[in-house]
């Protein structure tokens, strides 16, 4: 934590009358006696709208609360602005947080476990709330055997594919291992002019960390070692995943390699058979109402069932926040994953329910029906798992990214090279922690 507090004082010094102005009026009670509740979020377009409208239900059912929700762009910009606020002794009273900024924020002692409240039988959650949660929510929040966060806007990958195409194939359905799916890449990818180059691919991708965390985990393998002192991405386990993609393109020839969403450019195009993504990519793709029929489904498995869950949790912030306004802030956490909510936060973003039953709401059977697969495509969560909580994991992800995976997608460097360079960077990190 001491070298990113070092990092951010500079930061901490640029944004502070920023911060300041942001929490003038975050006393318990402001003149009417209402109690403030600032919220930074990076939420925008259609999910900041379905934020906002959860907030404004919340301000209305709970008069004596006021959840003021603040975007502050991207999650690089709310991580030095939380840094910053920290420091300054100014944060938020709540705000979404990734699992290795929680880490240091514990650390900090900048924010309050949430268990804190659930002890409370007048404020908290009972044990039937408890059990609805998916476990591996459950599990992700948990640090040191304490409840801190609670989720906030969790997604599981998914594969959106052509289904006239893949029909015409000869499939009826889209494969469910690594290996089945390079085979109908290969069957899928034609020159169909005569040009000597594909004009019909399999698949294309850009530099994608998240599929191949998946397929490591699959693998058996892990990115960090269980007490979180040693990067472990330099083994078998790492490298049979992370070579899976750069033969796609350079063995197989049956994908190319994209910047940004151009890959779901071309595959709404019709150029592209099947394309990777999130759930919450959804509206996008339906939206533009391609001339197929477009269908979602969960990933290829490798030999275990594995996928790692994506997204931010929610944390209660010390500092300026006084009693008031963290017991408001836990109401409003309260409301927000309560079951109706959860399955209205869900129909209008994407994003997993984290309740059991909001998937028995009329919300999401409706949105089931719309859109075939997507049930299916949720319900990975029941194998999820997380990435390293570490403290280290904060600068391990762009080394892992930068040294590691993009080099060896772009056919620079041997996947083993690229990955046991990334793997001795990582470590170093931690050494400096």
């Amino acid at each position: 934590m001491r070298k990113i507090l070092i990092i951010f004082t500079a930061v901490a010094i640029l944004l502070s009358s920023c911060g300041g102005k942001e929490n003038k009026g975050d006393s318990a009670k402001n003149k009417s006696g209402v109690v403030t509740v600032t919220f930074w979020h990076v939420m925008g377009g259609p999910l900041k709208k379905t934020l906002e409208s959860i907030v404004d239900d919340f301000n209305i059912t709970h008069p004596g609360i006021k959840v003021v929700p603040i975007s502050v762009g991207s999650y690089n910009a709310l991580s030095q602005k939380l840094m910053a606020s920290i420091i300054g002794k100014k944060p938020p009273v709540i705000a979404q947080v990734y699992e290795s900024w929680t880490s240091q924020f514990l650390d900090a002692k900048a924010i309050v476990p949430v268990s804190n409240f659930i002890s409370d039988s007048l404020i908290g959650l009972d044990s039937s709330d408890v059990k609805d949660i998916f476990p591996i929510f459950i599990y992700d929040n948990t640090f040191e055997g304490k409840l801190v966060t609670m989720p906030f806007n969790k997604s599981v990958p998914a594969y959106y594919y052509n289904e006239d195409m893949l029909k015409k194939l000869g499939y009826d359905k889209f494969p469910s291992t690594w290996d089945s799916l390079r085979t109908l890449f290969q069957v899928a990818t034609k020159d169909t002019n005569g040009d000597n180059y594909p004009d019909i691919w399999g698949t294309a991708y850009s530099v994608n960390m998240w599929l191949y965390e998946c397929m490591l985990y699959q693998n058996g393998g892990r990115i960090f070692s269980k007490d979180g002192k040693k990067c472990l991405v330099g083994s078998e386990a790492s490298i049979d995943a992370l070579r899976y993609w750069v033969d796609l393109i350079k063995r197989y020839k049956v994908a190319y390699l994209t910047t940004g969403f151009q890959n779901q450019d071309d595959f709404l195009s019709g150029r592209v058979l099947a394309v990777s993504g999130s759930t919450v990519s959804l509206p996008f793709m339906y939206q533009t109402n391609p001339s197929f029929r477009l269908r979602i489904c969960p990933i290829p498995q490798g030999k275990t069932k594995k996928v790692i869950i994506s997204g931010t949790n929610i944390a209660i912030f010390n500092g300026v926040s006084d009693a008031a306004q963290k017991k408001a802030a836990w109401e409003f956490i309260k409301y927000f994953i309560s079951p109706s909510v959860q399955a209205k936060w869900s129909y209008g973003t994407n994003y997993v329910p984290i309740r059991k039953s909001s998937f028995k709401d009329s919300l999401m059977i409706k949105k089931f029906k719309k859109f075939p697969g997507l049930y299916e495509t949720f319900m990975q969560i029941e194998y999820g798992d997380i990435e390293p909580k570490s403290p280290s994991w904060f600068v391990g992800r762009t080394i892992l990214n930068r040294n590691g995976l993009e080099p060896a997608m772009r056919g620079n460097i041997p996947p083993e090279k690229a990955l046991k360079e990334a793997q001795f960077l990582i470590n170093e990190e931690i050494k400096k922690d």
